[in-house]
């Protein structure tokens, strides 16, 4: 039976016949010894460092759950690496890293550091590679014996053995290697790099060869082209390639040969034997350049040198074309260098000339010698003869006399003026497209007489004769040839008529643009301006000027009016009244004038007649007249370059190529327009003034050729 501490019976039941249940003595339990502060210390840093433990695995549980891994490869692959930023764990070559960013260096010997930045992101293993930049290294260049030859590395000059290139970079390399009298040198070398030291060493070859030269007689010279080498007997260095060598001595020929030398090949001129010279002469004449012969051979030009046969007479004979022929006879002394100078005597032969003017100046090969006819004495050769005056075109000639033949010349020199008429062309093209036609005018009357139906007083007859040449416009000038000169023209409407097209006339401009439009385009040619410009107005003219104009009003007039020669009862050329004839009314398309289809326009109009034209037209849209004209006649009325006056009578002698008065108010205005339909305006004598722009009032060119 179980007991109880107690010492009874468990189990039993109370007042059972078990054993008696007697009181125990109390005894105390034994007293506890109290613990020592080492114990507890002790037990303390275990219980803290089991916590630390735990907490370390939990730490290293979290950062192998949330760190990433990354690897670094490098080339030299034994190159330190180091990592800073973030937590990282290095495991054999790799790291595990927190994400974010980091710095990571690179170093190796030899080779230069690098510092790269990196980012470290969440996810599978990342891979770095890097290669590091290998370090310049140094070349010393060694040529032996040989110094002062230029090194190139990669065709750039580094200087000159002995020689140590730093901070070469590594990698392949060009090397070549130039020294004057040595082949050039070239090799392909791998440079190292890692701050290493290399050496080249080159045995530079030589471009050159010892010759040697053994001659007879002793002591003879030795010349490679014109350089004296030394004298025999002689070795001597020469560049590889051909040499033309001689050996000279005196009293004995030139020895000449052409050598090939090869770089560093030795060779060897043996047995050369001077032969005796023959005697020297050299011939020179006065003048230069006679034709030489020998014994009756031709030997060539003087100067020259002569081989003769030494103690033989020679006859030496001399020719040139003007003078006499020379004879010399000559005896040579061997091995002597001699000379013999001969002056020829001029050959003269008589020539006559003939001048006019007869106080042209004469120059003959370029010298003067006088003025006018005489009598020349030359020597039979070519010769270069001119003759001059102001005012006349030069005249140059080849002359050569000869012998036995008696010349005589006559020159006329032709005046400037005679020169530029044969120069003249008939018809002109502008700068502006203008075509103008030239003409050889006469005598004529201007004017109308006092019987003419329709004549005004400022139409008296008056003798007029035009003796210079001229050229006159077959068109009036357009609007489109006129904005070349002034951008933005405008001839303006009338009543919605256009006055502006491309091809029609240009109006409504003042004779002061007329003029300045003339020297603009005589400027464009290089012409001397017509007229005199002063502040933009015009000042005055230059009636020599070959520059463009305004016809005169007489040229427009015989221009207009003189349709054939005789067939007027003696009294001059015959006169048309009318642009189509002598009579009322024009032919159909005679001419653009007031017709009906301008009848909205105008106030009086040629009954009956339409020329399709209620305003200009066109230039060139109806027929010319006998001289190829335009337009003079109708289309617009024309500035001309004189000024208004009234004419005096017929009394006088004739006008000769009269310019009108030098000054006044008014310019002349010729011809009719399309605003004109009187009688009186449509004949062709008709007069009008004015000096302000006109609707239909334009203009055509005229100049003088020379």
């Amino acid at each position: 039976m179980k007991r109880s501490p107690l010492g009874s019976d468990l189990g039993a039941p109370p007042g059972s016949g078990g054993e008696r249940i007697e009181p125990a003595r109390f005894v105390p339990p034994p007293a506890k010894k109290p613990v020592s502060f080492a114990a507890a210390l002790k037990t303390g840093l275990v219980i803290l460092g089991l916590a630390l433990g735990a907490c370390a695995v939990a730490f290293i549980a979290w950062f192998m759950l949330t760190a990433a891994v990354i690897e670094v490869e490098t080339d030299p692959a034994d190159a330190a690496v180091s990592l800073e930023g973030g937590m990282r764990l290095q495991l054999a070559g790799r790291y595990m890293v927190r994400p974010g960013p980091y710095r990571l260096s690179l170093a190796a010997q030899g080779y230069e550091p690098l510092t790269a930045e990196i980012r470290v992101n969440r996810g599978p293993a990342q891979r770095h590679v890097y290669q590091l930049e290998k370090r310049p290294g140094r070349l010393r260049v060694d040529t032996g014996a040989v110094t002062g030859a230029e090194v190139f590395v990669d065709q750039e000059s580094k200087g000159t053995t002995p020689l140590v290139i730093e901070a070469l970079p590594a990698g392949e390399r060009l090397v070549a290697i130039k020294a004057p009298r040595y082949l050039p040198y070239e090799e392909r070398l791998e440079i190292t790099g890692l701050g290493q030291e290399q050496t080249l060493a080159v045995a530079l070859t030589p471009a050159w060869a010892e010759v040697s030269f053994d001659a007879a007689p002793q002591g003879a010279e030795v010349f490679s082209g014109e350089e004296s080498l030394g004298k025999t007997p002689l070795t001597a260095e020469l560049l590889a390639g051909e040499h033309a060598v001689m050996i000279k001595a005196p009293g004995y020929q030139t020895w000449r040969e052409t050598i090939e030398v090869e770089a560093n090949q030795p060779l060897r001129l043996d047995g050369i034997r001077l032969e005796r010279a023959a005697a020297t002469l050299f011939v020179a004449s006065e003048p230069a350049r006679a034709s030489a012969t020998v014994d009756g051979d031709y030997a060539g030009l003087t100067p020259l040198e002569l081989s003769l046969r030494p103690g033989r007479e020679a006859a030496i004979r001399l020719y040139k074309q003007g003078y006499k022929p020379a004879l010399r006879t000559f005896t040579a002394k061997a091995g002597r260098n001699q000379r013999l100078r001969v002056v020829l005597q001029p050959e003269l032969v008589s020539v006559t000339l003939k001048v006019q003017p007869a106080d042209a100046q004469l120059y003959l090969d370029g010298a003067l010698i006088g003025e006018g006819d005489r009598v020349l004495q030359l020597p039979a050769k070519k010769h270069r003869l001119e003759l001059r005056k102001e005012g006349y075109a030069p005249h140059k000639a080849a002359l050569t006399p000869h012998i036995g033949v008696e010349q005589k010349l006559n020159i006329r020199l032709k005046t400037l003026r005679e020169v530029k008429m044969e120069n003249v062309k008939p018809v002109i093209k502008t700068a502006g497209g203008q075509t103008l036609k030239l003409f050889y005018p006469g005598a004529f009357t201007m004017g109308a007489s006092r019987r003419e139906p329709g004549r005004r007083p400022n139409e008296t007859l008056r003798r007029t004769r035009l003796t210079r040449p001229f050229y006159l416009g077959l068109t009036e000038v357009t609007n489109g040839a006129y904005r070349l000169f002034e951008q933005g023209f405008s001839s303006g409407r009338i009543d919605g008529n256009n006055l502006n097209g491309e091809k029609q006339p240009a109006a409504n401009l003042s004779w002061r643009q007329a003029a300045l439009y003339c020297n603009w385009l005589s400027q464009q040619e290089g012409l001397t301006p017509f007229y005199r410009e002063k502040d933009g107005n015009i000042a005055g003219f230059d009636k020599n000027a070959d520059g463009y104009r305004l016809p005169t009003e007489a040229e427009w007039a015989w221009a207009a009016r003189v349709s054939a020669p005789g067939g007027n009862g003696g009294a001059g050329p015959a006169l048309l009244k009318f642009p189509w004839g002598q009579a009322m009314p024009p032919g159909r398309k005679s001419g653009n004038f007031a017709d009906r289809s301008a009848a909205a326009l105008l106030g009086r109009i040629i009954d009956k007649y339409d020329d399709g034209f209620a305003v200009s037209a066109p230039v060139g849209s109806f027929a010319a007249n006998a001289k190829g004209l335009f337009d003079l006649g109708g289309n617009v009325a024309e500035w001309t370059h004189d000024f208004y006056d009234i004419a005096v009578s017929a009394g006088q002698k004739a006008a000769v190529d009269p310019l009108g008065p030098l000054s006044g108010e008014f310019h002349v205005i010729r011809g009719s327009s399309w605003a004109h339909g009187t009688v009186t305006e449509l004949r062709l004598s008709f007069r009008d003034y004015g000096s302000k722009a006109r609707e239909d009032v334009g203009f055509r060119l005229a100049r003088y050729p020379y």
